[in-house]
């Protein structure tokens, strides 16, 4: 196993600008009616090709609508992220984050449609780097795609749930728009970019009820 580590990003996640297809309008997905949500995210873990895994114990997620109810800005601060070098468990934390694992992250997110009607969130970070060992890691860049579970469309709710699914460093969702959609890291300035896959659930919760509107 190699002693590089890649870091972990992102459920769901905000402040930086991404560029989507032409096409996108066509699939996206609307949640009228809410415009800030918080909540929390379960443990989760970011798996990049030939490193070690990166996992946290919990999440805090915050973040609010832009006008139309499509895209917006995400925070998260996860806690307890930590992975194992050669048998050893070593803390993992964000540069400058004043506790030794913590990993704060944050970028834009997407509702949109995967298929059939079926909602999603794309969520694009900002390039982030952590410590791990003394080891400097960094998210280049890249999208991860996840699915809405709940509110169902056309479902009126407080709440959102949201689920990214991996096997390995392959994301369960990759597609949209005829586009592919990949989580992407490196190690140090010199390290070779590749593709990473988030594991990871959330719930977020609005002060007024709104409508998943998926047409």
């Amino acid at each position: 196993m190699s002693k590089k580590i890649m870091l972990f990003a992102l459920v769901v996640a905000s402040v930086a600008m991404f560029a989507l297809p032409a096409a996108a309008s066509a699939q996206e997905v609307h949640l009228e009616g809410i415009t800030s949500f918080s909540g929390t995210a379960v443990a989760g873990s970011l798996t990049t090709e030939g490193e070690p895994v990166i996992t946290c114990a919990s999440g805090d997620v915050s973040g609010a609508f832009s006008a139309g109810g499509t895209t917006g800005e995400i925070s998260l601060d996860f806690t307890g992220c930590h992975t194992i070098i050669l048998g050893i468990t070593t803390k993992c934390r964000t540069s400058g984050s004043p506790i030794d694992n913590t990993i704060r992250s944050s970028g834009v997110f997407h509702l949109i449609t995967i298929s059939a009607s079926k909602p999603g969130i794309l969520v694009t970070p900002v390039v982030t780097t952590i410590m791990c060992a003394g080891i400097t890691n960094t998210i280049t860049g890249g999208n991860v795609i996840g699915t809405i579970t709940s509110p169902a469309c056309g479902a009126q709710s407080a709440s959102l749930t949201t689920k990214f699914g991996a096997t390995g460093a392959a994301q369960e969702h990759t597609t949209y728009t005829g586009s592919t959609f990949n989580l992407t890291t490196k190690t140090g300035e010199g390290g070779t970019v590749k593709k990473a896959g988030l594991f990871s659930n959330a719930t977020v919760v609005a002060a007024t009820e709104g409508v998943l509107n998926c047409t």
